[in-house]
């Protein structure tokens, strides 16, 4: 059996019309692929298929799921099968053994051997006389306790073979260990890998340690004390390129926030001691990559767990011009940054424990378009004609890699205004002939779609229960402010109630969402419903629009009517009446006269006031 998280990994990394395009002639229409239906026969084509969402549905003979559903269904293969066939496209490690006696066991020792490194960490750095020049190290960069306990810093010993001791006391496998990365092997012995480092425990976003970053304790040891940093090797579990350091800890101290009071920014950084200072002071929005140049991967990852973006960089030129090298990366996942620019010979570790909270606030507030950075680096620092030409030639050309047409059409727009470069050029530049075929018109601008008319459902209008769904299904974020307030206890329609209850389970499990497993728990109807909109719908493409759906939806939902409103007192009284508590029902029926008295006293204010106005008209 595969373990669910490398599963969920397999689908996030995966685009499932690299699996549709061989046997289905896919063509751009609004925000999804269109081709005819390879699982029954049809002259129109009404089979789509969204790589944003990871789906594909079929509106004539209602056929969909997942890119694992479409592959086994084509390939005749089994779930593994086809889960490890779409690991092998992307490179990723699949943990041999089908027959669920291996893969799963070794994902919980895996697990258990991270947590017991952790505490062989931990408690080094507490022990007297072993971890003094680390405690004294931290203490000298105004890291306190707190945010040590937080963070779970350790330390790696010098003597070289501690962990080694440990993990066999431990009866942890050293074969194990070494595949992780977390000891080395001469020979027939073994060593620890770490050696004379403070470590930072590197975790995926359900809390579990995946990897470490380790520093270099003592700045005189020479060049045989090995590079500054040392991150751990790709492991089973790890792929550096695919995490953020302190994700995991900004979800948790979001989810101690108020909906209203929780940033509506995620902050990137480049070190993990600028995590920790800017977290302790008090902004826990923040994370940075793990020793490695930003990748797609990582901004994706952004893209998905947080808002906006704002991403923080040293004043001097080595930060202008990583700063420039960031901006195509950011733009392929389909974000527009801003950026952050420190004065000289500052970091945000440094300025903010420096200057303190407000001073970096301020700093974040002046926060402008990396665009403005990558255009001076590839201009080179001329101006004219020509350096304009190479702009936006080079611009056109990052551009071109952005697939979503809304999101195209939004980044073309920001980047034509802050750069000066005529939008229309950048658009004929990024050979947007190809996707005014696909359906967008002239201009660039994607061509309007209908709603979901294919699939030949009553064009009723949705419910708000139905809407809600989808936003819920478009935006994970949602579900989490869903289940703070328990609203799916006011959800009464089939079977939207039933799918808002299960996503806020999965959340609740810290799984991720499919949306093609979603689709497939619902009939047919309600399956081609969603997924049209889902599909076709610009609203769930866009933020804002979605926001007001979201909130509107959320008011009507939790607004009882008066019938509602008997239904649930009674639904309490008889409550009351089995506990044989008089007391609470007595209680209870004098807030609902109260409650009654309330609205008939404001509604014979909104009377007289009307007739006030009606007068005084």
């Amino acid at each position: 059996m595969i373990p669910e998280d490398k599963i969920g990994e397999i689908r996030q990394a995966a685009r499932i019309s690299d699996f549709v395009s061989p046997y289905v002639s896919l063509k751009r229409r609004g925000r999804s692929l269109l081709g005819l239906c390879p699982f029954h026969g049809e002259k129109s084509p009404s089979f789509s298929v969204s790589d944003e969402g990871g789906f594909f549905h079929c509106f004539g003979c209602g056929a969909g799921g997942n890119v694992f559903k479409f592959v086994m269904s084509m390939e005749n293969l089994t779930f593994p099968e086809a889960v490890r066939k779409v690991a092998a496209q992307y490179g990723i490690d699949v943990p041999e053994g089908g027959a669920g006696r291996t893969a799963a066991p070794e994902r919980e020792l895996i697990g258990a051997l991270m947590a017991s490194a952790v505490r062989y960490f931990r408690a080094c750095l507490a022990k007297a006389g072993v971890g003094d020049g680390a405690r004294a190290y931290l203490q000298q960069r105004g890291i306190a306790d707190g945010a040590t306990e937080r963070f779970a810093l350790g330390l790696s010993p010098s003597s070289g073979e501690g962990l080694v001791q440990w993990l066999k006391q431990e009866k942890q496998d050293p074969e194990l260990a070494e595949k992780l990365g977390l000891v080395g092997r001469r020979g027939s012995s073994i060593y620890d890998r770490f050696r004379g480092r403070l470590m930072f425990p590197i975790r995926d976003p359900q809390g579990r340690t995946v990897g470490f970053g380790a520093r270099r304790l003592g700045e005189s040891e020479g060049d045989n004390a090995g590079p500054k940093y040392l991150n751990s090797s790709d492991s089973p579990i790890y792929h550096k390129g695919r995490v953020l350091y302190g994700l995991f800890e900004a979800r948790e101290a979001a989810k101690g926030l108020a909906p209203d009071q929780r940033p509506e920014e995620t902050i990137l950084v480049e070190g993990y001691l600028d995590v920790i200072a800017m977290s302790q002071a008090g902004l826990t929005n923040v994370v940075a990559t793990c020793g490695t140049a930003l990748t797609v991967d990582q901004a994706r990852l952004l893209r998905r767990f947080g808002g906006e973006v704002l991403a923080l960089f040293d004043g001097d030129d080595a930060g202008r011009r990583a700063a420039a090298r960031s901006f195509p990366v950011f733009l392929e996942a389909g974000l527009w940054v801003r950026g952050v620019f420190l004065p000289q010979g500052e970091d945000p570790d440094s300025y903010v424990r420096g200057r303190g909270l407000d001073a970096m606030r301020q700093a974040l507030r002046g926060a402008v378009p990396l665009v403005d950075a990558y255009a001076r680096e590839v201009a080179g620092g001329s101006g004219g004609a020509a350096a304009a030409a190479r702009v936006g030639a080079e611009l056109a050309e990052v551009l071109r890699k952005v697939e979503n047409p809304f999101e195209y059409d939004v980044l073309v727009k920001k980047a034509a205004h802050w750069t000066g470069i005529s939008e229309q050029v950048l658009r004929v530049q990024g050979r947007m002939v190809g996707r005014q075929a696909a359906g967008a018109l002239p201009g660039g601008a994607p061509a309007p779609t209908a709603r979901p008319s294919r699939s030949g459902l009553p064009a009723r209008s949705p419910s708000a229960e139905e809407l809600l769904v989808t936003v819920l299904v478009a935006d994970v974020g949602a579900i989490d402010r869903v289940r703070e307030r328990d609203i799916v206890k006011f959800m009464r329609e089939q079977p939207w109630a039933q799918v808002a209850a299960d996503l806020v389970a999965l959340r609740e499990q810290g799984r991720d969402i499919d949306i093609g497993e979603v689709l497939s728990t619902i009939d047919q109807e309600a399956r081609a419903r969603l997924a049209g909109r889902l599909i076709e719908d610009a609203t769930f493409a866009d933020p804002v629009a979605m926001e007001r759906v979201f909130v509107d939806c959320l008011e009507r939902v939790a607004a009882p009517t008066e019938t509602e409103r008997k239904r649930r007192l009674l639904e309490e009284l008889r409550r009351f009446e089995e506990l044989g508590d008089d007391a609470g029902a007595a209680d209870l029926l004098a807030r609902w006269n109260t409650d009654r008295q309330s609205d008939k006293t404001a509604s014979g204010a909104v009377g007289k006031n009307a007739g006030r106005d009606s007068d005084e008209g």
